[in-house]
């Protein structure tokens, strides 16, 4: 996960409070705006936000790409009566996810997660997602999500998401995102699986380090995933009328999910710290069984090395020097002395 520019962030500690100072990565270019206007009958996408007063028997989709535009931050505030210290939240990125109750309205602040297999690299983009009592309001910090099966049920009239208010749709951009959480832990685990293989079979210099970037990649994982658990239980605890009270079994069902991921998570962190010491076991067995070669070949020569240390002291009265097969004596004995030595290793189970 990418870490944010610590001078930022440090500038917007020392703002007054309901500053409007966007905080996070460098981004450029327009600000990306939709409308998707929806009841159970009817539907209409506009590729802006709708102006003027809204229709009370439909529901409304306003959804903003691009959070570094402060000016149109400011702009949508005014349009539907945003609090400056939510139009502040929203442009700082680097917001825990949460859940705020501001009495007209519910801001939920939730990291949208996607998994690089090439880079081993987590890419986390925040959302901010507002229910109101005539529509729901998304910020995202760039343009491209995962809500496109909601947009699909939207167009589509799919289930019964056009069929019940927007109290439904704020839960489905919610449950979209933490469905996505399953296939990145899914990716995950398949690349723990394939280290766990390497690491057994050949471990590589580099095993140990892509262990230990993995421990740094699911401990941000697990700062945007446990807050979220949280977040979504005080949805369910508050007493909102914004949400439905049919409406908090899908947001159960929600909350159940995250304990599923975080599970999931926390068996990920215990496999990797395995990885780690099974590389070093790796390790340390291969370097016991190079040792152990290199000491019997030690052993096996020392015998020998002591026959022909006696053999080659410069005495002249050695009784075997003057024997005419004493040359082929001396190695049949060293032949004789290496399949003894080698008969004992196996007896003893060294080798």
């Amino acid at each position: 996960m990418r870490r944010r520019a610590t001078p930022k962030a440090v500038q917007n500690v020392f703002t007054p409070p309901g500053t409007i100072s966007y905080v996070g990565e460098e981004r450029s270019g327009p600000v990306e705006t939709e409308t998707i206007i929806y009841n159970e009958k009817e539907y209409e996408k506009l590729e802006n936000i709708k102006q003027g007063q809204l229709n009370p028997d439909l529901h409304y989709w306003f959804n903003i790409d691009g959070v570094h535009d402060t000016d149109i931050l400011e702009q949508v505030g005014k349009r539907f009566h945003l609090h400056l210290l939510l139009l502040e939240d929203i442009a700082n990125t680097t917001q825990r996810p949460k859940t705020e109750f501001y009495g007209d309205y519910i801001y939920q602040c939730i990291k949208m997660i996607s998994y690089d297999r090439d880079s081993q690299e987590l890419k986390s983009e925040q959302v901010s997602i507002i229910l109101t009592s005539d529509a729901v309001i998304t910020f995202q910090e760039k343009t491209g999500d995962v809500f496109e099966n909601v947009r699909d049920r939207l167009e589509n009239s799919k289930g019964r998401i056009r069929k019940v208010k927007q109290d439904y749709l704020f839960y489905a951009l919610i449950d979209s995102i933490i469905d996505h959480y399953f296939i990145v832990m899914e990716q995950i685990g398949d690349y723990l699986d394939e280290l766990e293989d390497e690491i057994f079979d050949d471990p590589k210099k580099d095993s140990l380090n892509q262990a230990q970037h993995n421990k740094r990649l699911l401990l941000d994982l697990r700062r945007a995933i446990y807050p979220l658990r949280e977040s979504i239980s005080r949805l369910l605890k508050e007493d909102s009328s914004l949400i439905e009270s049919k409406t908090h079994a899908f947001l159960q069902d929600a909350y159940d999910h995250c304990i599923q991921i975080i599970e999931t998570l926390e068996s990920f962190r215990e496999i990797n710290a395995g990885l780690r010491d099974m590389y070093l076991s790796s390790v340390s067995h291969k370097m016991n069984q190079v040792m152990q070669v290199l000491t019997v070949v030690s052993t096996m020569f020392i015998p020998m090395t002591f026959v022909a240390g006696i053999y080659g002291m410069n005495f002249q009265h050695i009784p075997e020097l003057t024997w005419e097969h004493g040359y082929a004596y001396f190695w049949i004995i060293n032949g004789f002395i290496a399949v003894v030595l080698i008969a004992f290793f196996k007896w003893k189970k060294w080798l």
